[in-house]
């Protein structure tokens, strides 16, 4: 079966690029990854992976695996299962339905309780650029990945550094700021048929984006500009879409990537209420909807105007033309 140009299902091993497995030091498998887009630009942009986390055989903390980078940022999500989540001197139990953020010196380790899907998108990080080369290794020498000399000098080169064993006091999600919780946005703006979340802004990510899951109703509408000059990476998490994209007309559902190249005119209805996050995150949401709203109560006469909200839209990189309930 030949790919979809913009479809990604994930859990469609067609679509798996470069599958690798993680190990314990025991030689266990630890992790079972595979890559579905890789970075973009230069940024890194638009990468996502999904990986099935086995549950550890060991829960000591000599085992956490503690470590930080020194550049890039990591932002995943928790399908399903649970963890034990160790960051910054604290840990704490993270469940399905968590985002957890990780920036740059935060050091941070996971022990996972049950098998859990763990799915994650970075920017401004080195950590497939030897996707390519590993998975060659793998498939020529099944055990080199075991080998600790070969990790050694695998953490070397994706900006990964060890820090040593803690035991850190357990404290509850909501005292770990990198624990994310969709239901307790940053900030959350109602529009016509969409609750826009944020759920990591753009001082959290170096300036580069901010991260966005929309909530959209039955019949929730949007079309982009006719040649946009971005591409757009969408992940919806569930519902059901259907987008077109120039005359390609295709349903989106759970589990899928939509993935869509700049300069192509595209749209979407929602046939059932749905959740997508915003990968890429370049259009300046927080800006744009905040200046909408305070312009909406304290001018409602100028909101009114068309050309208020196309200044806004321009101003803040917003690409979409129009929205809204049908």
């Amino acid at each position: 079966m030949m790919k979809h140009p913009f479809l990604i299902d994930i859990t469609n091993k067609e679509n798996w690029l470069y599958p690798t497995n993680g190990y314990n030091p025991d030689g266990s498998v630890s992790e079972e990854q595979r890559t579905l887009t890789m970075p973009e630009g230069p940024h890194k942009m638009y990468c996502f992976t999904d990986s099935l986390m086995h549950p550890a055989q060991d829960q000591n903390p000599a085992f956490v695996g503690l470590h930080e980078h020194h550049m890039g940022y990591e932002t995943f999500f928790v399908e399903s299962g649970s963890m034990i989540f160790y960051i910054n001197g604290k840990k704490t139990v993270v469940e399905k339905g968590n985002i957890i953020h990780i920036q740059p010196y935060e050091a941070h380790g996971m022990v996972f309780k049950d098998y859990t899907i763990y799915r994650g998108t970075f920017h401004d990080w080195n950590c497939t650029d030897d996707a390519v080369a590993t998975a060659l290794l793998e498939k020529n020498y099944p055990n080199a990945k075991k080998d600790p000399e070969f990790f050694s000098l695998l953490i070397s080169n994706i900006d990964m550094y060890m820090r040593e064993p803690a035991d850190f006091p357990e404290v509850p999600a909501t005292e770990v700021p990198s624990v994310r919780n969709p239901d307790k946005p940053i900030a959350e703006f109602k529009l016509d048929g969409v609750t826009m979340k944020m759920i990591t802004g753009r001082w959290e990510n170096g300036g580069t984006k901010e991260f966005w899951r929309a909530e959209m109703k039955k019949g929730f509408t949007a079309e982009w500009q006719d040649y946009p000059t971005v591409q757009d990476l969408f992940y919806v998490q569930s519902g059901e879409i259907e987008f077109k994209v120039y005359d390609e007309v295709f349903t989106a559902g759970p589990d899928c990537l939509v993935k869509i190249p700049k300069y192509a005119p595209h749209s979407l209805v929602v046939k059932s209420d749905a959740v997508m996050y915003d990968i890429g995150g370049l259009t300046q949401w927080y800006a744009l909807l905040g200046d909408r709203e305070s312009i909406l109560k304290l001018n409602p006469e100028r909101f009114k105007k068309p050309e208020t909200i196309n200044a806004l839209k321009a101003k803040y990189g917003c690409l979409i033309k129009t929205c809204g309930m049908k």
